[in-house]
């Protein structure tokens, strides 16, 4: 498999994917989904079912190749049309406890990072703007298994950063930052950028928020989908865990489609994780939900005791069935949306179950019949997008 991540090898295996998919794999797809007991979802039109079947073999093909998209990364400032990039400087000095000391075990290094700034369409943005003392702000993260993607405007994941700004009528903008996603060096055994690096990056970003720009704890929001709502989440569990006098927690998060346990707790029988019961547009693999198994590897290590974490670490899979019980007392207001088409919908739901534990009614679920993993990027997940956007921007408006 890793000859597939390197060219000319790369690039024939990918032509002959598409040769075979549009020859061979869409006709069959259209005749086979025709009768409705064949779809994934009966509700579902034919065309839904044959791009669900085609972004699962995008996917898959990502997977085995390494990569099918290039991304800007933490490296520079991406650029393009009505992109407000900015510089976010490391912020050692808020790095304290048990992260600091995997920070330091695992040779992290310090770094400035950039972030970009979303506003609504149409509107112009001001490099001199400040925040007036009682306006909101969303700090997001964006999902891709910690190993892929980017929180640039060009990303495919950015509708969703758009999206929630647009339909939220008293948020002005939205931040979202680009962490440092995780690599996998499977010849040298190693993972580059393993955790804590993102979680590390994301404390910079939610201090460049606070003691930078001058926003209230209290009117941050907290964003993420996917692998991002896993950082959310994160985020937010650190700076209950290490109280920071110049760093209080959020006012609020906002988790779509949460990946939450990256362990193999949820693989049981009759498990959404399986793919005789899946219709998302993730694979499943025998490793669990998706590309799990780089993933996993890319941001914890490969060794057994190095993966060993995602069984009992709060941080990295909080929703594990393994781990008796995983405190969210003091957490902020939550809104969990997820599609119970997901592989990841076990999960979610015992995440929520937890939470509702210790919060009670200030943790909401808002599960969407018969979509797929992060359809909030997805135009043909219509019009289930559009109203979960208004569902997500009357929740953020009533904080």
């Amino acid at each position: 498999m890793a000859l597939l991540h390197r060219n000319p090898f790369k690039a024939l295996y990918i032509l002959l994917e598409i040769l075979t998919t549009v020859v061979f794999r869409v006709p069959y797809w259209v005749i086979y989904s025709i009768p409705k007991s064949n779809r994934p979802r009966q509700s579902w039109a034919v065309s839904r079912c044959v791009f669900v079947y085609g972004l699962r073999r995008f996917f898959l093909m990502s997977y085995v190749t390494g990569g099918l998209l290039k991304s800007p990364d933490h490296r520079a400032i991406g650029q393009g049309k009505n992109v407000h990039g900015v510089w976010v400087n490391a912020a050692p000095d808020f790095v304290k406890g048990s992260i600091r000391e995997r920070a330091e075990k695992v040779g992290m290094e310090y770094v400035k990072i950039p972030g970009y700034w979303f506003v609504k369409k149409g509107e112009a943005y001001d490099y001199q703007y400040k925040p007036t003392a009682d306006e909101k702000v969303v700090y997001s993260f964006h999902g891709g298994g910690y190993v892929s993607f980017s929180a640039h405007p060009s990303d495919p994941l950015s509708p969703i950063r758009q999206g929630i700004i647009d339909h939220t009528p008293n948020l002005k903008r939205l931040f979202s930052l680009e962490y440092r996603i995780s690599k996998l060096n499977v010849k040298e055994r190693r993972s580059v950028f393993p955790f804590p690096t993102a979680l590390v990056d994301a404390i910079a970003g939610y201090n460049y928020l606070v003691n930078d720009l001058g926003y209230t704890p209290e009117n941050i929001i907290l964003e993420g989908d996917s692998a991002g709502a896993n950082l959310a989440l994160a985020l937010t569990r650190y700076l209950i865990e290490n109280p920071l006098p110049n760093l209080p927690p959020p006012g609020g998060m906002v988790l779509n489609c949460p990946w939450v346990d990256l362990s193999l707790s949820h693989i049981t029988p009759g498990s959404s994780s399986l793919p005789a019961v899946s219709a998302d547009v993730l694979p499943p693999t025998k490793w669990g939900p998706g590309n799990s198994w780089y993933s996993v590897r890319a941001f914890v290590g490969m060794d057994k005791e190095d993966l060993s974490i995602t069984k009992c670490d709060p941080y990295i899979s909080p929703a594990c069935l393994d781990i008796h019980k995983v405190p969210f007392t003091n957490f902020p207001k939550t809104l969990i949306v997820a599609g119970d088409a997901e592989l990841f919908i076990d999960a979610t739901r015992t995440l929520y179950r937890r939470m509702m534990e210790d919060m009670g009614d200030r943790v909401e679920l808002y599960e969407v019949p018969d979509v797929v993993h992060d359809y909030m990027s997805l135009s043909q997940f219509e019009p289930e997008r559009t109203m979960s956007f208004k569902k997500t921007g009357e929740w953020i408006s009533a904080l």
